[in-house]
């Protein structure tokens, strides 16, 4: 059996919010992050948005669709969604998918 530790933690910043992400991100676990945000963005209003992606170790198709539907609902609230400290597997797999043009990482 084999056990995968996945967390979303939100937290607030003078200019918007902070999602921490810990784990893999992948079909199982990427609920937990559509969760997170959608709790965050119930009340409608814009919110600014950062993901810190450093401690996520994988990320695959599902993950990667996950964090398109964030940054559309985050954008249709009239906030941005930036992601933070992308590197390595999860960094290559946006640059071969074409994605890493999809959002801002900073």
């Amino acid at each position: 059996m084999i056990v995968v530790t996945f967390s979303a933690q939100m937290a607030q910043r003078r200019n918007g919010l902070v999602l921490t992400l810990r784990g893999e991100l992948d079909v199982s676990t990427s609920p937990c992050l559509l969760n997170a945000v959608g709790a965050a963005l119930a009340g409608g209003l814009p919110v600014n948005l950062l993901v810190d992606m450093s401690g996520v170790r994988f990320c695959d198709s599902h993950g990667l669709e996950a964090l398109l539907e964030v940054q559309g609902r985050v954008t249709r609230t009239g906030g941005r969604m930036e992601l933070a400290h992308v590197n390595g597997r999860v960094r290559r797999v946006l640059d071969l998918s074409g994605l890493s043009r999809a959002f801002i990482i900073v």
